[in-house]
């Protein structure tokens, strides 16, 4: 889903910014006590401010499959996350971790209490595999493999020669920020998040 904003402002090129928000629940500095609303809240408010305040072109990119219905609807969004549900490593998780075992116990799930007793096993161990093993090693891998549905299916459709900043919002942008800094030395990628066009990198 994109959404297209102004491309120019009164007849000259518009500024254009690039936030990088992979996951919205997960800040660059992550504390107890901040909720992840809070942080979906900071990234509706900086693009709403380079888009109003700057008359800038932002471009969001993303894989948090939040509702971004408080998103400026001049803000060109990016989503990332079916993409990400239908990349094979997920899918292969899936398929291994819950369906197959899944496809082994049906015959017999419902075959009174030892098949009930057979199906609740399968599920917690699928729960167990799926927590303990899965989630701590896709935690590791995400990033780079959104930094590389990001560079495939967007930023292939952007023209960085004319990006003003590149945004950093979370951990999970990293590697693509780091990505676009080597392959872009001219480009200004900062964690900064300062609500102006002339801040420090």
């Amino acid at each position: 889903m994109t959404r297209l904003g102004d491309d120019a402002v009164n007849g000259a090129q518009a500024p254009r910014v690039l936030v990088l928000a992979m996951d919205a629940r997960l800040t660059m500095d992550p504390k107890p006590n901040v909720k992840p609303k809070r942080h979906y809240g900071r990234i509706v408010g900086l693009t709403g401010y380079f888009v109003e305040e700057e008359g800038a072109q932002v471009d969001l990119v993303t894989a948090d499959s939040g509702d971004w219905a408080e998103l400026d609807e001049r803000v060109r969004l990016h989503r990332l996350d079916k993409a990400e549900a239908r990349h094979p490593l997920p899918w292969v998780e899936r398929t291994l971790v819950v369906r197959l075992p899944w496809l082994v116990v049906r015959p017999v799930a419902g075959l009174g209490r030892p098949g009930a007793k057979l199906e609740r096993v399968r599920n917690r161990g699928s729960q167990v595999v799926h927590r303990r093993l899965f989630v701590p090693f896709y935690r590791h891998v995400r990033p780079l493999l959104l930094s590389r549905i990001a560079w495939r299916r967007v930023l292939r459709d952007v023209d960085l020669t004319q990006i003003t900043r590149v945004i950093v919002m979370d951990r999970t942008s990293v590697p693509l920020g780091r990505r676009l800094a080597r392959r872009h030395p001219d480009l200004i990628v900062t964690t900064r998040q300062d609500r102006s066009l002339e801040a420090k990198p």
